[in-house]
């Protein structure tokens, strides 16, 4: 993302070089961002016990990664998107935004395509441990149909398939968000969410249930560097306060998840929690919990942004700066080792799960293949 730059500053007769702000919060997305792509890999394979399976929740605590993922793309889309409308206009912004859902599409689909030809052809030959969700009987000209229309998708690169219609209707999410409408920005993002919990929304589904963290993260990004102003004209000690309280919110939240992933005997028989929280991840607070907590995961990375840069972040700054890249090659990964190495005890399942991660952060170096794959 370019860096934009500070007004020049008169003084007197001469004029200061404009100073570039600083660019901390891109590195400590790239950091969130990164993890959450990361994992993605050991949540999908599921192989527990493992020690990431200790930490992870594998998709199942209070605010899962996916979501975090979904609102970080959304609030850079904001941000991209509210820049190409005040430069280029309204036409180029959504030219832009459309584009870039034609690239999924394309990689989308194929991608489909393949993973049911592998998993049919595995099944032939007795391997039964494929994915679920498989279409088993229609012809192959159906399938063409089904998978060009969005309406049967498979494999582990599902959420590409998701993003289609996210920036399609991007556009129309921007505009909105310039007539400063972002109240019905989400309040529709959440009604969209919270019919699937209501009745049966079918093929709209997944769009609805992922697309409110999505148009979240786009309203914040849209008012990205306005959220900043505010935080600015704020004392120093109710910056603090509002720092602490969102990191303490982020803890606790996780931490309640991880009790009851370890002690489902406390939620098992619970509708209330099944309500709020759980239900398939479409519990009505699901969405409300998700900006609290990425908010604090926020602070507390750029408080620790630098050590864990120069750590951690050797490996999943690349993976948050090449998302879709390592999205889809774990989406084979995961695919694929099934039919080879089963569930095994935490050691070996421990290194399964960074055998996966180290080979695809190889794959981010080597960029085999990207030519084929547009930036994220």
């Amino acid at each position: 993302m370019t860096t934009m730059l500070q007004p020049a500053v008169a003084t007197g007769t001469t004029t200061a070089p404009p100073v570039k702000k600083k660019r901390t919060r891109l590195v400590t997305l790239d950091l969130m961002r990164g993890y959450y792509v990361g994992v993605l890999a050991a949540i999908h394979l599921n192989y527990v016990p493992s020690l990431l399976g200790l930490v992870d929740g594998r998709g199942e605590l209070l605010v899962s990664e996916a979501e975090g993922f979904f609102m970080i793309s959304g609030l850079l889309v904001g941000m991209l998107r509210r820049r190409d409308l005040e430069r280029y206009g309204i036409v180029k912004m959504t030219l832009s935004s459309w584009k870039r859902a034609a690239q999924l599409y394309i990689v989308a689909v194929p991608l489909t395509l393949l993973f049911t030809f592998i998993a049919r052809t595995a099944l032939g030959h007795g391997h039964t441990q494929v994915k679920g969700s498989l279409d088993q009987r229609s012809d192959w000209p159906h399938l063409l149909e089904n998978s060009l229309n969005l309406s049967y998708t498979y494999g582990w690169a599902d959420f590409l398939t998701y993003y289609v219609p996210m920036f399609l209707v991007a556009p129309a999410i921007v505009w909105l968000l310039s007539r400063k409408l972002w109240p019905v920005v989400l309040v529709l993002a959440y009604f969209g969410y919270w019919e699937t919990t209501h009745i049966n929304t079918g093929y709209y589904r997944p769009f609805l249930q992922w697309g409110v963290y999505f148009f979240i993260g786009a309203a914040a990004g849209y008012h990205w560097d306005d959220l900043r102003g505010l935080m600015a004209r704020l004392s120093p000690s109710w910056r603090r306060r509002l720092r602490g309280g969102l990191m303490c919110a982020a803890i606790v939240l996780y931490a309640i998840g991880l009790l009851f992933l370890f002690k489902r005997g406390l939620i098992a028989h619970s509708a209330t929690y099944t309500d709020l929280f759980g239900d398939n991840r479409l519990g009505v607070l699901r969405p409300l919990a998700a900006p609290i907590s990425v908010a604090g995961t926020y602070f507390l990375v750029r408080k620790f942004e630098k050590p864990l840069a120069r750590t951690i972040g050797k490996v999943i700054i690349p993976f948050g700066r090449s998302s879709l890249y390592v999205y889809v090659a774990q989406s084979f990964v995961v695919f694929l080792t099934p039919l080879v190495f089963g569930r095994q005890g935490f050691l070996l399942n421990t290194l399964y799960d960074f055998a996966i991660m180290a080979l695809i952060w190889v794959g981010v170096r080597v960029r085999f293949l990207a030519f084929l794959i547009p930036r994220a």
